[in-house]
């Protein structure tokens, strides 16, 4: 593809960059809470939209016509089973809309020849469902797609370490090369059916065991996150940020730029509002920024807030401060009994009002 070509994609791209962070961030929010829902143990789930410079490092290989296999969105999957790949497969195939022309299934020709090259994953091409996409928090997205990928952790150190290991290979030894790879893909996939195994007959000598000799099953309930665990939540997904910063700017409150020191603070405040409010596990925190981000909840909040203290002329709103009034003002009923005071949650406001 000419570099004229590849320019122009590369700057429409950039121009909408937001829209495919937040979707990758929707996207793999979404996924989550439907494997936790179909109780599925997993060991990691990530989601990114394309890099703009990976994207034009793509496009300088590709041929006009291939265009259309270039994914803008991926949200990988990370399992320690097969058989959960497979019960993945299922729940993915009924909440959104598959294209099987690019998508790689568990049973397809390519994954079942024993002739195959290596370990490959599990892989759909997806895109939001009819029903799903009429909705209006979803509305924006209907026109994209996304690449899902479901590997377990074995075929993830494969795609990890084979192109690594592929760059020392010379000429005259790709043959052998070749070999050797054919035998240790191979050896994962088998590996990867042993431990099934292994965990099968465990599950089932487990029910052979007397009742009196059981233990009593513990319920573990989430943990109260920590300060870096949700401090993670934010690096894990830094459209959020941009996105909670344009949203104070547009209900009205002026542009503010902290620096990293007064941001940091103004993230501790937070933390403090959502543990004295009882938002105080990753998951409830979750349901909160989907809540805020349904409907435009939050921005129409945020807007209310500014309109209602119209005449005040100096207001610090940055991200976490934004998310800050939201937790303030929708956790009201909860926090009003308490000593705002003595929990810091008074001096907090007091920052974002400007009187501090």
């Amino acid at each position: 593809m000419n570099k004229r070509r590849i320019d122009e994609i590369g700057i429409r791209y950039v121009e909408s960059l937001k829209l495919y962070e937040e979707y990758a961030a929707r996207i793999r929010n979404l996924i989550q809470d439907l494997v936790e829902v179909e109780g599925v143990e997993f060991y990691a789930i990530e989601g990114w939209a394309e890099p703009p410079a990976e994207l034009l490092q793509m496009l300088s290989t590709l041929e006009e016509k291939d265009l259309a296999g270039v994914d803008l969105v991926t949200v990988r999957v990370l399992l320690r089973f097969p058989a959960d790949v497979l019960r993945i497969e299922s729940l993915i195939k009924s909440e959104f809309d598959v294209d099987p022309s690019r998508s790689l299934p568990s049973n397809s020709r390519v994954l079942k020849d024993p002739g195959r090259f290596g370990y490959p994953a599990v892989v759909y091409i997806l895109s939001l469902s009819q029903s799903r996409s009429t909705l209006k928090e979803w509305e924006k997205y209907k026109d994209l797609n996304f690449r899902l990928e479901l590997r377990t952790l074995l075929q993830e150190a494969w795609a990890t370490i084979l192109p690594k290991v592929s760059q020392t290979v010379g000429r005259e030894s790709v043959e052998e090369f070749t070999r050797e790879l054919f035998l240790l893909g191979a050896m994962l996939e088998k590996a990867d059916k042993g431990f099934l195994t292994l965990r099968d007959e465990i599950k089932s000598e487990a029910l052979l065991v007397p009742q009196s000799a059981k233990k009593p099953e513990q319920v573990t309930a989430e943990t109260v996150f920590t300060d870096e665990e949700l401090y993670q939540l934010f690096r894990d997904d830094p459209s959020l940020l941009g996105k909670w910063n344009a949203n104070a700017i547009e209900a009205g409150f002026p542009e503010f730029t902290p620096d990293a020191a007064y941001l940091r603070e103004s993230f501790t405040y937070l933390c403090k509002i959502l543990h004295a409010s009882g938002i105080d596990t990753l998951s409830e925190f979750r349901k909160f920024l989907d809540d805020m981000d349904s409907e435009d909840k939050g921005l129409r909040q945020l807007k209310t807030l500014h309109d209602s203290f119209r005449d005040n002329q100096s207001w610090r709103v940055d991200p976490f401060s934004a998310l800050f009034l939201l937790a303030l003002n929708f956790k009201w009923d909860v926090l009003k009994d308490k000593d705002l005071a003595g929990l810091g949650i008074k001096r907090g406001s007091d920052r974002i009002n400007g009187k501090d």
